[in-house]
């Protein structure tokens, strides 16, 4: 039986992430992928997924409604969890173990149950384990040879945990697109950078020394980093991104506030990369003329709010806070860099030294400041080698290429929204965070999940000269009312 779901206009809704055709190729996506919003009321039961990529013959599949405890989880494997204390960078090499680790291996234990528990019931049903694209199978194979390298690491523990939240992010974020959808997943991502960019701006408040630190020429704390809890910067840049490529009338008091917040925290995060990341999809929406019109008011005044600001000499100058020599050598990072990939290249260039736990090694080897590789790239070079190095590098271009391909063929706010999901993820995966746990880690691999159903549409629309005179029809509601 056929469920026959409605679009429920409302104020504040962004877009639906379900790419509809006209007839003939038709792909429905109801309730969470056409109608539910980021804030969806969690009432439907059910929810129609869209018909096979090749045109709408097949019977349409069923999309479950996430629960509250699975929804908890993913919440909690998005941030994380928060760090919430220092933490000396040695510790984790010597396996000591305090509240907040426990706390890590509990969520991400049932992060990992979860996935175990959704693989045990495909196989009682007799179906497929996993619908792996060809992104899933280079992240899986990286992800065993990562996993080869526990048994030279110098703290072999830690190697494993790492390459285990690897693989639960992989997972748990595939099997929750394939089961819930791919709005119900997005919206979550969305609340997660919401809540995480709320709890920096009380702590910010209520608790300064958790989020506030001293910058690089100005001693007393003037940078809203927010380590402790979630990069300042590049939870309020997701935030930022899935808000104007989905919200519905950016001038309404809701969504402007919460644009209001994000731009205030990104602002005070000081953080490059992530002024970087806006400043990109500002261009993007420009040059493409999306034909959502809150991207193009928010592209205006974003523009508008800078020349202004330039006009009246109200613009803070950067330089008073972060090192403009720094730019050159990317804060040192590219000294990192080259002594790590010497230290690969001589010790162990084939199969790396230990993922993650060769990083705490050998970086502070190069500067007491590193404990680190600050890069995903470098980090799978030192501890996975050349080979797992070799899968990354394909598997990033891989996906550059399909969400190259979507921005170029597409001009709605989705596929702006996925494309500028996964850039963002790879610029900030690039200068600092890894692929194994937190914010850019389910944006990478969500991206991984979506971005081949995406390639696909876009294809199948190009081979159809009528259909792709037009654009996209993409259907109302991502989120919903709040």
């Amino acid at each position: 039986m056929m469920l026959r779901c409605r679009s429920k206009r409302t104020d504040f809704l962004p877009h639906s992430t379900g790419i509809e055709t006209r007839p003939g190729a038709q792909a429905i996506d109801c309730a969470q992928n056409q109608t539910t919003g980021f804030s969806s009321r969690l009432r439907r039961p059910l929810q129609c997924n869209p018909s096979p990529v090749g045109g709408g013959s097949s019977p349409r599949s069923i999309y479950q409604q996430a629960g509250f405890a699975v929804t908890l989880v993913f919440l909690l494997i998005f941030s994380g969890p928060p760090k919430f204390r220092l933490r000396d960078p040695e510790a984790s090499l010597r396996d000591e173990i305090d509240w907040v680790v426990i706390l890590h291996v509990i969520v991400w234990g049932l992060a990992g149950l979860w996935v175990l528990l959704q693989i045990g019931k495909r196989l009682n049903a007799k179906r497929p384990l996993l619908r792996l694209r060809l992104p899933q199978i280079l992240g899986l194979t990286m992800i065993l040879l990562l996993a080869v390298s526990a048994v030279i690491s110098k703290a072999p523990a830690l190697t494993a945990f790492k390459i285990y939240q690897m693989t639960v992010s992989m997972l748990f974020v595939q099997l929750y697109v394939q089961r819930f959808g791919r709005t119900s997943c997005l919206k979550i991502i969305f609340w997660g950078t919401a809540l995480l960019c709320g709890a920096i701006a009380v702590c910010a408040l209520l608790a300064p020394n958790v989020v506030w630190i001293a910058s690089e020429l100005n001693p007393e704390p003037s940078r809203l980093r927010g380590d402790l809890i979630a990069p300042t910067g590049v939870v309020s840049a997701f935030a930022i991104i899935l808000l104007v490529t989905g919200v519905r009338n950016i001038w309404r008091v809701l969504p402007l506030s919460f644009l209001s917040i994000f731009l205030l925290l990104l602002v005070l995060s000081l953080m490059r990369t992530a002024y970087i990341v806006i400043l990109l999809l500002v261009v993007t929406v420009l040059l493409k003329r999306s034909n959502a019109k809150p991207l193009r008011h928010f592209a205006y005044l974003v523009c508008a709010l800078m020349l202004t600001l330039y006009a009246y000499h109200w613009l803070p100058n950067l330089s008073q806070f972060r090192d403009a020599g720094s730019i050159s050598n990317l804060s040192d990072r590219i000294g990192l860099w080259r002594h790590l990939s010497n230290v690969t290249l001589t010790q162990s260039p084939w199969l790396g030294l230990g993922y993650y736990s060769a990083s705490r090694v050998y970086g502070p080897e190069y500067n007491p400041g590193f404990g680190t590789a600050h890069s995903m790239f470098f980090e799978i070079l030192l501890g996975g080698g050349v080979l797992s190095f070799a899968l990354f590098m394909v598997l990033c271009a891989l996906l550059s290429m399909y969400a190259g391909y979507a921005l170029y063929k597409n001009r709605d706010h989705f596929s702006l929204a996925i494309a500028s999901l996964f850039f963002a993820s790879l610029i900030f995966g690039s200068m600092a965070d890894e692929i194994d746990s937190g914010p850019v880690a389910m944006c990478f691999w969500y991206s991984a999940a979506v971005l081949p159903w995406l390639y696909e549409r876009s294809s199948i629309r190009a081979m159809r000269p009528r259909e792709s005179r037009g654009h996209l029809h993409v259907a109302p509601g991502l989120v919903s009312e709040l």
